[in-house]
């Protein structure tokens, strides 16, 4: 109980002294490596320390090099000299495994909370590269970080694409890319952080509820019998037109193309699609009882299975509405508005 008490008043002592260093080294990168969508890695942001290998590394060439000088070993001398010489020229070549590559990263990302996404970021490099991971800079220390290593980059032009777990919904900056290797006998560990100047939509997690359920489900059924009645008549009626496709044995000869069958393109049929008479309707207000993000899931699961169903639909919030449309623009407008509210 003492030494809970004790590491409780501890923590609360230099915890404001952590934020502050925190804040200062975060200004200190930021002036350093300012945020833009084309960034190079060269002697300005390039960071470079010994690994714990690398340290015990360098701590038993100093024994070696104590040990030859307290016996006036020659041999053992001139092995510690060779061992620093060593030391220093994989330095050189870790550094130079990392500096030159440049980036490109034109392209936002999003998707559905808790789910991974991916932010796909151009890379160029004049030689080979070898063992370099790519991974964001996540602000919460639970969270590990999704890596992806290129065991050898090749010369010429790269696209990687760096994993990214979205936590929270929103929109927002995405965090700065961290470029990690251990080229090199694995004795050094050579990085820098990269901000690219790209924003993350994080749109609510979709929720099933029996309210989007039932509504989705109506207006399947309406259009499968409508598709059905259109089929068993063979009449188009005042139907827009669809598509045309290869023309089947038993497809009314009234829906050929006769057109193009006179150009020799070969027998098409035209094929037309209904509107439905019912439209959805996705009101925040006459949503049950719930909180905001659980109407914002439900919201979230109605417009995606409405999407994945190919049915348009309109949708009211409190501060914005959208009318009635379909398509994927339409979709992501709406996904979107949910992910600002």
């Amino acid at each position: 109980m003492l030494k809970h008490t004790q590491k409780s008043l501890w923590s609360r002592l230099f915890r404001p002294i952590q934020v502050v260093v925190a804040q200062r080294v975060q200004a200190w990168i930021t002036r350093r490596m300012p945020q833009a969508a084309h960034q190079s890695i060269n002697y300005k942001n390039i960071f470079i320390m010994p690994t714990r290998f690398g340290a015990s590394f360098l701590f038993f060439t100093l024994l070696l090099f104590l040990l030859g000088t307290n016996y006036q070993n020659n041999v053992i001398i001139l092995l510690s000299y060779l061992l620093v010489s060593f030391f220093i020229v994989v330095l050189h070549h870790s550094f130079f495994n990392l500096s030159g590559l440049r980036f490109r990263a034109e392209q936002s990302i999003q998707g559905f909370v808790a789910s991974q996404v991916y932010f796909p970021l151009q890379v160029s490099s004049d030689k080979k590269r070898f063992n370099i991971g790519f991974s964001f800079v996540l602000a919460e220390k639970s969270q590990s970080p999704d890596v992806v290593t290129m065991a050898q980059l090749p010369i010429g032009h790269t696209c990687i694409q760096v994993p990214y777990r979205l936590v929270r919904r929103g929109q927002y900056s995405l965090p700065r890319v961290l470029i990690a290797s251990e080229y090199g006998f694995g004795l050094f560990k050579t990085w820098t952080s990269l901000d690219f100047a790209q924003q993350v939509t994080a749109f609510p997690k979709p929720m099933s509820y029996c309210w989007a359920d039932a509504s989705n489900k109506a207006a399947s059924q309406q259009t499968t019998s409508s598709i059905e009645s259109y089929h068993s008549s063979g009449q188009a009626g005042q139907d827009e037109f669809y598509q045309l496709q290869s023309y089947q044995t038993g497809e009314p000869l009234s829906r050929v193309a006769w057109k193009h069958v006179a150009r020799g393109q070969g027998w098409l049929t035209k094929h037309y699609q209904q509107a439905l008479s019912a439209k959805l309707h996705f009101d925040f207000s006459s949503l049950p009882q719930g909180s905001t993000e659980q109407r914002l899931s439900w919201l979230s699961f109605a417009i995606k299975d409405s999407a994945d169903k190919q049915l348009g639909f309109s949708l009211t919030l409190p501060n914005q509405s959208f009318s009635y449309d379909n398509g994927r623009e339409h979709t992501l407008k709406c996904l979107t508005a949910l992910a600002k509210f």
